[in-house]
């Protein structure tokens, strides 16, 4: 067994690979990823677009956009493994630590630690004022404080609520399938009802690829726990490509059947009753509190100081941006919200991360004759960049392609273009002689 030689100075393995000693099984990984999936944007995503397709309509958006996402997080989640290192010390080698500092920070700082625990807060909110009318900010600003709470305690605590709400959000999702057949009047008659408000099947597929565009690219930040690449690939794919659809065909079922565009106010008028909404306040903790962490590890690489202060400052800025989000939009999440456009920037612009991700690890590290049990493992004193321009022009040219080629789904769009673009560059400037990369810095025993 190889001597490990790393410091963790900033906590929960932030900078440095994880040891041996303390990885898991992939059951452990599929727990921890299915806990962040339990939750209320499942729910509210999938009443959103309850209300632009029908039935068939919705089944084909979820399968093909859950499809995109399993291809991407599969492939991510293999990279924590065989490093032991988060998402945002992996991005080091498509995009150099400068390059790692800025891109990790906009797929987990700014879109997950800030974005989404922010919207999430604000439908914490939602749901809480459906049961008890008080203002949607109070409840937002109190959910809030006691998501930074618990994500303060790290992998451990997130582990621990996954294990008790899985099952119970999962039961949710069936019943409201099952309670949207009965207000239908029968599976026929859901099948054929029809949104007032019908949406291209591009524009759900984009939608849904944004709700999990980001948990996607940063699987590496459960993975590097795991024992096997296969497993936590396979940890990955189970839950997006099954459980996923899954629920997303049960709220949006029921938004179909109600007509209610505020999935909390649908599951009152179906008849769910106060434990439904109580699982759903716990599985909305458990993704927040991720949200959280993925965020802390990413600022951690240019912000090194604990991370649970991080967890407190990202979450104070998200609880501010929820009671904005409660006060502006109150309870409206349909297509034409601060939800919707969220969901759209995500689907147009992270897949683009994600393939120079993948195009580095999978292709070029391969062209260099580096074996797959050792891309992306890094060494004390080893030196790494300070840029990789190649991969900031791979990435920059796929976000342009999401959001100005007018065909295709765009999520497919710009993690493609930036796929290729970083390969064609790459490759080429190699054999030219050139250098993709700026600057070198020496890694220390801390890694920071």
């Amino acid at each position: 067994m190889e001597k490990y030689e790393w410091k963790d100075k900033f906590g929960d393995n932030a900078l440095v690979p994880v040891p041996l000693e303390q990885r898991r099984s992939a059951m452990a990984s599929f727990l921890i990823f299915t806990g962040v999936l339990a939750c209320i944007a499942a729910i509210m995503a999938g009443g959103t677009l309850g209300s632009m397709f029908s039935l068939k309509d919705l089944i084909i958006v979820s399968v093909v956009g859950c499809a995109i996402l399993a291809i991407i997080g599969g492939l991510t989640a293999v990279m924590g493994v065989t490093s032991g290192c988060s998402t945002y010390v992996n991005m080091r080698w498509p995009y150099g630590r400068i390059g790692s500092w800025i891109l990790g920070t906009i797929v987990a700082g700014l879109a997950c630690g800030i974005g989404w625990f922010a919207i999430q807060t604000w439908f914490f909110g939602i749901f809480a004022n459906a049961l008890i009318p008080i203002d949607i900010w109070i409840f937002a600003a109190i959910g809030g404080a006691l998501m930074i709470l618990t994500a303060a305690y790290g992998f451990r605590g997130l582990g621990v609520l996954s294990y008790l709400v899985v099952p119970m959000f999962l039961l949710l999702a069936g019943v409201g399938f099952m309670v949207a057949v009965g207000e239908a009047g029968g599976l026929s008659a859901l099948l054929a009802a029809q949104p007032a408000t019908p949406a291209p099947t591009v524009v759900g597929i984009t939608a849904v690829v944004g709700t999990y565009i980001a948990g996607s690219i940063i699987t590496q930040d459960i993975t590097r726990y795991c024992t096997s690449a296969a497993g936590g690939a396979t940890a990955w794919i189970i839950q997006v490509l099954i459980l996923m659809p899954y629920m997303f065909v049960g709220a949006g079922s029921m938004m179909l059947v109600t007509g209610e565009l505020n999935i909390a106010a649908a599951m009152a008028a179906a008849g769910l009753g106060v434990g439904a909404f109580l699982i759903v306040f716990f599985g909305q903790w458990t993704t927040n509190d991720n949200n959280l962490y993925s965020g802390a590890l990413s600022v951690n690489l240019w912000a090194p100081i604990k991370k649970w202060i991080l967890v407190v400052i990202l979450g104070m800025i998200g609880t501010v941006v929820a009671v904005y989000y409660s006060v502006t939009a109150g309870a409206n999440v349909g297509a034409a919200s601060p939800f919707m456009d969220f969901l759209t920037l995500l689907g147009k612009a992270l897949p683009a991360i994600g393939g120079g991700l993948i195009a580095d690890y999978y292709i070029y590290q391969w062209y260099k004759g580096v074996k797959l049990s050792e891309r992306y493992r890094i060494k004390p004193g080893m030196e790494i960049s300070e840029l990789n321009w190649v991969g900031l022009v791979a990435v920059a040219a796929g976000v342009a392609g999401g959001f100005l080629i007018p065909w295709g789904i765009a999520a497919i769009n710009s993690i493609l273009l930036a796929f290729l673009v970083y390969i064609i560059l790459s490759i080429l400037l190699d054999k030219a002689g050139i250098p993709i990369t700026i600057g070198k810095h020496k890694l220390p025993v801390t890694g920071t």
